[in-house]
C-alpha cells in the first residue's frame, strides 16, 4: 500500500508541474482536500553549487514523524527546493514554447535577478564587514519566526537550538515567535484550529532557550480582505497557482506584506531577521547580520540569501499592472530602474530568511501601499507572494543599492533550507 500511494503521488505530481509551474502540491484550498507525498528526496545538487554532503532534502517530511497534515504538505516551497538543489530540469531544454502562465526562456536570461554587483556595492560590504569585526555591543533587532501548524513547531524545536548555537551565543538578539490569536482561529477555523497553542509553544521554547533568555510568544490576528469575505464564490475565481495552495499560505503572505509590521511587539526595534522555521544554521557566520545592514556604507534597507526567478507566470499575474497603476495614480518615481519593469515582478527574494528595516515598513508611504495592496485580495486569488511584493516595493521606493546584488553572502556550509539537520 505504502508502495502504491508513492508512486500515486510521483504520478500526480509529474502531472501538476505542467499546469502550476515547477513542483507545486496540488490540492484543494477548502476542507476535505488531500494531497499524497510521504517520500525524502535526496538532494541532486545543481552543477557547479558547492554543497556538503550527506544532506537529505524533500518536499514533504513523513507525516508521523513530523505531525503534518496534508495542507502542510500542499503549502511547501517546493519550487524553492527545486531551484536550489536539482537546477531547472525540463525547463533548460530547448526553446520550447512556453506552457500557459510561463515566462519565455529567453525573458527569463535577462531578468534583474541576474544582475552582478558592482565594485562599489562590494565595498560597501568590505567596509561594514571591517567595522563589525570590531563590533561593541547590539545593533537595536530581533529575529522572529512564523508558527502556524504543527509541523511549523516540530521544525522550530530543530531549529531554534541551531540559533542558539551558532548565533545567539554570540549575538544574543531577541527572539519573538507568532502564532495565530483567538481571534483569527476563531475567524478561519480550517486553516488555524489545529494550530500550536501558545503554552505548547511557550513550553517549546522555555526548553530551548531558557526562562532568562529574552524571548515571546506573540499571538497576532487579521481578517480575509473584505473582497473576499463579501464574495461567497472567491475560492471559484482562484487561478491555478492559487489554487496549489491553502487559505493559510495566503495568510502567511498577509502576515509578511503587512500585518508583521504593525504588531506592537516590535515596535521597539529598527531591524528585525526573519527566519522560517524549517531554516537551520549549520556553522558560525563570521558577521553579525544586523551590524552588516546598520553599517553598510551604501544604506542597506532589505536583505536576502537566495534571489530567483519565478517559473510560473500566473503567481504573479496581474502584480506588475496593480503596482505601474499604483504608482501613477499616486504621481511616484520609481527609484531602482533595474528591478523596475515588467519583468521585476518575475523575482523572488526566497523568504526562508530575509532581514529588513522595520523603519521603512511602517514608514507611512509603505503602510499605504501594503494595505491597498493587501485589499485587492489577489494575495488569495492569484497567490502574489512577499517575495514578490518586496522586489517591486523596494523599486518603487529605494534606489538599487538598499537591496543590492549581494544579499547575505552566506556560503552554503552555514545552513541548509528543508533538510533534516540531524543528518548534516
Amino acid at each position: 500500500m505504502a508502495a502504491l500511494q508513492t508512486l500515486l503521488g510521483a504520478a500526480a505530481l509529474a502531472l501538476v508541474r505542467p499546469a502550476l509551474g515547477l513542483g507545486a502540491w496540488r490540492g484543494s484550498p477548502s476542507p476535505g482536500g488531500n494531497v499524497t507525498g510521504t517520500r525524502r528526496i535526496k538532494s541532486q545538487t545543481a552543477a557547479g553549487a558547492d554543497r556538503p554532503e550527506p544532506r537529505w532534502y524533500f518536499d514533504a517530511w513523513n507525516v508521523e514523524r513530523a505531525g503534518r497534515s496534508p495542507e502542510d504538505m500542499m503549502d511547501d516551497d517546493f519550487d524553492t527546493w527545486y531551484f536550489e538543489h536539482a537546477g531547472r530540469g525540463e525547463a533548460d531544454a530547448g526553446e520550447a514554447s512556453p506552457r500557459p502562465g510561463e515566462i519565455p526562456r529567453r525573458e527569463i536570461a535577462q531578468a534583474p535577478d541576474k544582475h552582478q554587483a558592482d565594485a562599489d556595492q562590494n565595498w560597501a560590504v568590505d567596509q561594514a564587514s571591517k567595522e563589525c569585526k570590531t563590533q561593541v555591543g547590539l545593533e537595536n533587532g530581533v529575529i522572529t519566526y512564523l508558527v502556524t501548524r504543527k509541523s511549523d513547531l516540530f521544525q522550530l524545536k530543530q531549529s531554534v537550538p541551531r540559533l542558539s548555537l551558532h548565533f545567539l551565543k554570540r549575538w544574543a538578539y531577541d527572539v519573538k515567535v507568532f502564532i495565530p490569536g483567538d481571534a483569527l482561529r476563531k475567524h478561519d477555523r480550517y486553516s488555524f484550529s489545529h494550530s500550536p497553542t501558545l503554552e505548547e509553544v511557550r513550553a517549546a521554547m522555555r526548553k530551548m532557550l531558557g526562562e532568562d533568555y529574552n524571548w515571546e510568544v506573540v499571538p497576532f490576528n487579521f481578517e480575509f480582505p473584505k473582497v473576499i469575505m463579501n464574495d461567497p464564490d472567491w475560492q471559484s475565481k482562484r487561478n491555478v497557482c492559487a489554487q496549489a495552495v491553502s487559505s493559510s499560505y495566503c495568510h502567511m503572505n498577509q502576515f509578511f506584506t503587512k500585518a508583521m509590521y504593525e504588531l506592537p511587539a516590535l515596535d521597539k526595534y529598527r531591524y528585525y531577521l526573519r527566519i522560517d522555521a524549517d531554516f537551520y544554521f549549520l556553522e558560525d557566520l563570521a558577521d553579525d547580520p544586523f551590524c552588516m545592514m546598520a553599517k553598510s556604507p551604501d544604506g542597506r534597507k532589505f536583505m536576502w540569501q537566495t534571489r530567483k526567478e519565478i517559473a510560473n507566470g500566473l503567481c504573479s499575474d496581474g502584480l506588475w499592472e496593480w503596482f505601474e497603476q499604483y504608482q501613477q495614480t499616486h504621481g511616484l518615481s520609481p527609484q531602482d530602474p533595474i528591478f523596475w519593469r515588467e519583468i521585476g515582478a518575475t523575482v523572488d527574494y526566497v523568504g526562508y530568511v530575509g532581514m529588513g528595516d522595520l523603519d521603512f515598513f511602517r514608514s507611512n508611504r509603505v503602510r499605504k501601499l501594503a494595505k491597498a495592496f493587501n485589499e485587492d485580495g489577489r494575495i488569495y486569488l492569484n497567490r502574489w507572494s512577499d517575495q514578490t511584493y518586496y522586489v517591486l516595493l523596494f523599486a518603487l521606493f529605494e534606489n538599487h543599492t538598499a537591496v543590492g546584488d549581494i544579499g547575505f553572502g552566506w556560503p552554503s556550509s552555514a545552513w541548509c533550507h528543508k533538510c533534516d539537520p540531524s543528518l548534516g
